[in-house]
C-alpha cells in the first residue's frame, strides 16, 4: 500500500473531520484513496475511511458481495474485530444495495450510552451538493441540498432510527469518485421532488 501511514491519514481524518463539522459538505479523499492499492474489489475510499476510523478497540460489521474475503482484509488492515450489525461500532456497505438493512440492524446506543451508536459507512455511486435531499441543523447555514445514488427508502428508515435524541446512528457517504459526506445524527434530513 502506497498510502503513507503517519501522514495520509492524517490528512484523510482531517477531511473526515471537516465532512463531520460541515455536514452536507463533499469532500475530496482522491489524493488519500489513490494510495490504497491493495487487491480489493473493495472501494478504495471506503478502505480508506476504514484505516482512518477502525482500531482494536472496535467492532465492526461489513456487507458487500465478497463479504468473508472483503471482512477478513480490513480486520487485518485496522486491527478491528469484525462482529454483527447489532454489536458492531461500525457498518461498512460496500457496493450499493444494502443501506435501509444495515441502517435497520445498526444499533443506535442507550440513554446510558447513547456514544454507543454505530457509525455507517456506505458507498453510493455518486455525490453532488444540489439535489433532491435536503440537509438542516448544527454546522449548516440555512440549509444544504445533496443527491446520491442510494436506494430509495434510506431517508425514512435513517429518520426511524434517530427519532429519540441522543439515539442514533451517524452516516458518511462515500462515493466511486472517492468523495465523501458527513450526515451526524444532530443533521435533519428530507428528501424534496
Amino acid at each position: 500500500m502506497r498510502l503513507d501511514p503517519v501522514h495520509g491519514v492524517q490528512r484523510a481524518y482531517r477531511h473526515i473531520l471537516h465532512a463531520t463539522a460541515f455536514p452536507g459538505t463533499v469532500v475530496d479523499l482522491g489524493l488519500e484513496a489513490a494510495g490504497v492499492d491493495v487487491a480489493t474489489a473493495l472501494n478504495p475510499a471506503l478502505l480508506l475511511v476504514a484505516l482512518v476510523l477502525l482500531d482494536a478497540e472496535v467492532r465492526f460489521h461489513l456487507r458487500s458481495p465478497d463479504a468473508a474475503a472483503d471482512t477478513a482484509l480490513v480486520a487485518r488492515l485496522t486491527g478491528s474485530r469484525p462482529g454483527g450489525p447489532a454489536e458492531a461500532g461500525f457498518v461498512l456497505v460496500a457496493r450499493g444495495g444494502g443501506a435501509c438493512e444495515a441502517i435497520a440492524a445498526a444499533t443506535v446506543g442507550t440513554f446510558l450510552d447513547p456514544h454507543l451508536g454505530a457509525t455507517v459507512v456506505l458507498e453510493t455511486g455518486h455525490l453532488a451538493e444540489v439535489g433532491p435531499v435536503r440537509l438542516e441543523g448544527p454546522g449548516i447555514r440555512g440549509s444544504r441540498s445533496l443527491s446520491t445514488e442510494l436506494e430509495p427508502g434510506w431517508v425514512a428508515e435513517r429518520a426511524r432510527r434517530n427519532h429519540e435524541f441522543p439515539l442514533g446512528l451517524d452516516l458518511y457517504l462515500v462515493d466511486r469518485a472517492a468523495r465523501l459526506v458527513a450526515l451526524p445524527r444532530t443533521t435533519r434530513i428530507t428528501e424534496t421532488s
